[in-house]
């Protein structure tokens, strides 16, 4: 299908940074991502200097890394900052902050069984101009696996072939005030899109206040799956607000399977949605499975296909949909409702809506279809 591919992240095939802050385990180690997991469980730490510590235990030392600086010096300033965020993170505590320091920085890291429930670890921008690039060839920005209360803000992500951002099995997670854009142009792993920021199968979770913008395949090719800028399946307890998703190829933003979930206040504009090879189109706004997801106070204009779209694709019975409040104007469809048995409204326990401005849509404001697929192509 278009838009979006349900289900559990493959294997990489390049080589990572791997950092983990749970008791027992080395700093930093280079590996094929085959060897991860055994690193992360199995590392040698003595139980000294960061990443060997207690995870449960809060600290507040602040980490520098700037793209001239020096994994040698002891990083607590921005004079002794740190080169690699790979290797603040393997010495950072929950509590700590790690800043990064205007520049181009360039590695990827991947961050497994990181962080504690005592407090958070950030990471921040220091001021303008903090960018992580993938130079057009690295595929993920910043994997963290199995992470536990982490903030990543103030940071500009770009051009990373297959993800900026991606959290996964993780708790306590925050998106705040990124720059997101050009990433996913050229996915090449058998489960992404292309996508912005990517969250899946983790809990308590905020995306806010970030800029999202032309992520995607590019070039856009009709008949292939199209990218997201705000990808989310699988979670629960989710606050998606203020963001601004413009310009991706594919849907804007994207909840999927996930569980008391509210997204409000979103500006959602001129998403490149056109799958028409196959009849298919993606949502600026889509949400599909789950129960209980508030969709309040958000604008939706100027996207190529339906603004904002609601479905039931594998026969889930989701419940407790509210489109309160929502301004869907000026798109080429307004609201799209599909595979609820009906070619009316659902019933109020599965959709509500209240509110809403959904008008001047050039070919429909409301869609509503029993089944869009053919039977002998069926969706579900």
């Amino acid at each position: 299908m278009f838009g979006k591919m349900s289900g559990r992240i493959a294997a990489w095939s390049v080589t990572f940074v791997v950092v983990s802050t749970l008791a027992g385990c080395d700093a930093v180690s280079f590996m094929d991502p085959d060897e991860q997991d055994g690193f992360a469980q199995n590392g040698g730490g003595d139980g000294q200097n960061g990443s060997g510590g207690d995870a449960g235990a809060a600290s507040d030392d602040i980490y520098y890394v700037a793209v001239d600086g020096d994994d040698q010096a002891e990083g607590l300033t921005s004079d002794t900052a740190f080169a690699t965020l790979a290797h603040a993170g393997s010495l950072a505590l929950p509590g700590d902050t790690i800043v990064m320091l205007p520049g181009v920085h360039s590695p990827q890291v991947v961050l497994e069984d990181f962080g504690g429930v005592a407090a958070t670890i950030t990471f921040r921008g220091e001021g303008d101009g903090v960018v992580l690039d993938g130079n057009g060839s690295s595929d993920v920005g910043i994997w963290c696996e199995r992470c536990t209360n982490v903030t990543i803000e103030h940071l500009v992500v770009r051009n990373f072939t297959d993800v900026g951002i991606l959290f996964t099995e993780s708790t306590g997670v925050t998106l705040n005030s990124l720059e997101i854009h050009d990433n996913g142009f050229a996915a090449a792993s058998d489960w992404a899109e292309g996508y912005g920021l990517h969250v899946e199968h983790s809990t308590d979770v905020l995306i806010h206040d970030n800029d999202v913008y032309r992520n995607g395949p590019s070039p856009q090719v009709l008949g292939h799956w199209m990218g997201t800028g705000i990808n989310t399946f699988g979670n629960t307890d989710v606050v998606i607000r203020d963001n601004f998703s413009h310009g991706n190829v594919g849907g804007g933003m994207l909840v999927e399977d996930s569980v008391n979930v509210l997204v409000e206040n979103n500006l959602i504009t001129g998403n490149q949605l056109d799958a028409t090879v196959e009849e298919w189109w993606d949502g600026a706004l889509w949400v599909d499975g789950g129960h209980d997801v508030t969709v309040r106070g958000n604008t939706l204009t100027g996207n190529l296909g339906p603004a904002l779209q609601i479905s039931d694709e594998d026969n889930q019975q989701p419940h407790g949909y509210v489109l309160e409040d929502n301004i869907v104007t000026d798109n080429y469809f307004g609201v799209y409702l599909w595979n609820f048995g009906t070619e009316d409204l659902p019933p109020d326990n599965i959709v509500t809506l209240s509110g809403n401005d959904i008008s001047s849509n050039t070919r429909q404001d409301i869609w509503i279809e029993a089944k869009p697929c053919p039977p002998e192509d069926p969706c579900i």
